[in-house]
């Protein structure tokens, strides 16, 4: 089972797959990607609305990626979580497709190596 762009619906990676670029939500193909990365923002866009600008059902300039977006590790709290609680929080991003293996091992090191 493979993966999909979740802009087009293509294969992504394997032998016959597209390439892709990885964004927030997922991966994109390359032909998608040349569509969205004149939005500013554009790693942020719902898959909803990456669907939309792909299939024309939008026009570009009417997405508006979120201005304020805030990156997990960024986001405020009311208390300090310890490096196993954080693991924890990014392994079930990992677990839900929103980041990589890769993503998950780089924070993985950080945390561990603080």
């Amino acid at each position: 089972m493979g993966k999909s762009c979740i802009g087009c619906g293509k294969a992504m990676g394997g032998l016959l797959g597209a390439y892709g670029v990885k964004i927030l939500y997922g991966e994109v193909c390359l032909t998608c990607n040349k569509k969205l990365n004149t939005i500013q923002g554009y790693q942020y866009l719902t898959p909803n609305q990456i669907r939309d600008v792909i299939s024309g059902r939008v026009q570009k300039h009417e997405i508006k990626a979120p201005s304020q977006f805030v990156h997990p590790s960024d986001a405020p709290s009311s208390k300090q979580l310890s490096p196993a609680e954080e693991i924890r929080k990014y392994k079930e991003l990992l677990d839900d497709g929103i980041i990589s293996q890769d993503e998950f091992d780089t924070v993985k090191r950080r945390l561990l190596s603080s």
